[in-house]
């Protein structure tokens, strides 16, 4: 499920924010969210059905016609393809007919995705 940042979940938003390597310490945490807010780049939450607990955090930019997947970060017992790829999806739910993109660091996982996703589709049509 897609959860919209609220300030009550701050902390919730630095742990799974902490499995990114670039942000060794609180500071780099603290000025990440910050920087999101002040720029107006949402951050969801992510859980799965199954789960009370968030298990992903996504920082976005939205464009026009695009979505930029800024950060996408999973502790690591979490970082499975299903997790991952039930978390875009639910981010192109949110953002009809916008593309789905990523920087240098997340692109390969948002390609991985889009290449399963069309699969999967093309799959479901034929059989």
């Amino acid at each position: 499920m897609l959860v919209p940042y609220r300030k009550d979940y701050q902390k919730i938003v630095m742990g799974l924010l902490s499995f990114s390597e670039d942000l060794p310490n609180y500071n780099y945490l603290q000025a990440e969210i910050d920087w999101s807010n002040l720029t107006h780049y949402p951050i969801y939450l992510w859980k799965t059905p199954y789960s009370e607990q968030f298990i992903g955090v996504a920082v976005l930019e939205v464009g026009d016609e695009y979505v930029l997947v800024r950060r996408l970060s999973f502790p690591p017992s979490e970082r499975s393809g299903k997790n991952v790829y039930d978390f875009l999806t639910a981010i192109e739910q949110q953002y009809p007919g916008k593309r789905i993109m990523g920087t240098l660091d997340t692109q390969p996982l948002i390609t991985n995705w889009a290449r399963s996703s069309r699969y999967r589709v093309k799959k479901g049509a034929l059989g």
